[in-house]
């Protein structure tokens, strides 16, 4: 079914247009009302003169026991700026008619904690202009979006629970999650971690994959657990038990639920793994892709080219000082598998001479054409080796990602570092909790490297076509 068959589902095209037909008359009675309430405030205006005029004595011993009557009486009517008060009329009436259109689909039950907050503040700030136009494209976006938004908010709910949660290739969802701190010291909820949201969160994802609706807050998870601790004014243990969970709430304040449904658990991992575009661990025998100093010799999908978006270049470039001294040479700087140069780019805007390698020959020609490299290399980036008389003060990249590649672009391009230069890389944030030899040693050798790591925010690469959380590692060689 399209977007927009979806959307007429949702609401019949009809009801649509008598929504809008009410709110514009809402805001045509609310001008009238202003315009009449200007009328009056005129009328006021003219009697407060009329009344001065018989009266010029503003007070006198005779008046003082009705003055305050007599100043909220005569003032007249105070009205706002005309622009504002129909501005304000105009975001009211249209946050109240949203707000009724989202109870009318079965949309807002697709939504985590987090999206629907977004669109309470989207509401609340500036409304978009309810039109019959507006309705029926937000309401196809939204349908066509629907299991994005569903994807997201169940990896959302996960990862927030244990950063392993912000990859799957790293990580999937078992039998078990840990609440942290659930609870605080007085046995109630612990507000600051507020797992209240993320149980409601868990729960509605089971009901919604079960084809069946979730229960009001009163009758649902939290509620379970309400009722089974009520009564308790101190940390202590409980259990409790509903169709789909089993949970032990300990006497430190954390909470333990196990999933008795072993095809949700599946399909909350299936979803997990389409949002972030990885590999469903239960549905592919384990592969050892060999050890840190193996590289893999087949091309990547696509070559693996996912363009790096400016705000991740630029959070690439915080803190990786590209300056020298006058009196010293620019830095040299390489990017190995440039794709369309976005570090690259920006590197030479710092100053630095920048040399590109890319595998594609028509980006690589891409990259020629903008004159602004000392060397375009078309190559594939691990066949090369580097030249020892003229390694690189500084690398910046952003490898393919998947199947531990970008371990292997990284360690190969420290062979292109001088020692004492340094080395930044955009990575999937798998590189911190797989298993595998590759991923362990190479978190070891890092450590010993002394490399720091910082996450970029989640869906920092979803406008280049994919949701992969990731990290930037910085790492600086040791001289020799």
């Amino acid at each position: 079914m399209n977007s927009q068959a979806a959307a007429t589902g949702l609401i019949p095209r009809q009801t649509v247009a008598q929504i809008c037909a009410q709110r514009d008359r809402a805001l045509d009675l609310y001008g009238r009302a202003f315009d009449a309430l200007s009328v009056a405030s005129e009328a006021f205006a003219e009697a407060a003169k009329a009344v001065a005029a018989v009266s010029p004595t503003n007070s006198n011993g005779y008046t003082h026991a009705t003055e305050e009557n007599r100043k909220l009486f005569l003032t007249g009517i105070k009205l706002p700026d005309p622009d504002a008060y129909r501005d304000a009329a105009r975001r009211l009436t249209d946050t109240s008619v949203w707000a009724h259109i989202m109870q009318m689909t079965d949309l807002e039950r697709l939504m985590d904690k987090t999206a629907k907050d977004s669109l309470r503040q989207q509401l609340a700030t500036e409304p978009p202009e309810v039109t019959e136009g507006n309705v029926r494209a937000t309401l196809e976006e939204m349908a066509a979006d629907a299991g994005t938004i569903f994807r997201r908010g169940i990896a959302g709910v996960f990862s927030n629970l244990d950063r392993r949660f912000r990859s799957h290739d790293g990580w999937k969802i078992g039998s078990r999650v840990i609440l942290s701190n659930a609870f605080c010291e007085w046995g109630g909820w612990n507000h600051y971690q507020n797992h209240r949201d993320t149980l409601t969160d868990i729960e509605r994802t089971f009901f919604i994959l079960d084809g069946r609706k979730q229960p009001e807050s009163y009758a649902g998870i939290v509620a379970t657990i309400d009722a089974n601790r009520r009564g308790g004014f101190r940390a202590h243990q409980s259990e409790c038990e509903t169709e789909y969970f089993k949970l032990r709430c300990f006497q430190n304040g954390n909470a333990h639920v196990w999933f008795k449904r072993d095809d949700l658990v599946s399909q909350v991992n299936r979803l997990i793994g389409e949002y972030y575009g990885a590999p469903i661990p239960e549905d592919h025998a384990p592969v050892d892709d060999g050890d840190l100093f193996t590289p893999k010799t087949t091309p990547a999908k696509n070559f693996g080219l996912f363009p790096t978006p400016d705000a991740a270049a630029k959070r690439v470039f915080y803190d990786f000082s590209l300056w020298h001294p006058e009196d010293t040479p620019a830095l040299t700087l390489l990017e190995p598998s440039a794709g369309t140069g976005n570090l690259a780019r920006r590197a030479v805007e710092a100053g630095a001479v920048v040399d590109c390698i890319e595998v594609q020959g028509h980006l690589a020609q891409g990259l020629r054409a903008e004159g602004i490299y000392r060397n375009v290399i078309a190559a594939d980036f691990l066949a090369l080796k580097p030249n020892p008389d003229a390694l690189y003060d500084r690398v910046a990249m952003n490898p393919p990602f998947d199947r531990e590649r970008d371990i292997d672009h990284v360690m190969h391009a420290l062979t292109f570092l001088k020692p004492g230069g340094v080395l930044t890389a955009i990575m999937s944030a798998g590189t911190e909790f797989r298993e595998t030899r590759k991923s362990t040693a190479f978190r070891a050798l890092m450590a010993e490297m002394g490399a720091e790591c910082s996450d970029l925010p989640a869906g920092s690469f979803s406008s280049v076509g994919t949701n992969v959380n990731t990290i930037i590692l910085k790492v600086r060689k040791r001289a020799a």
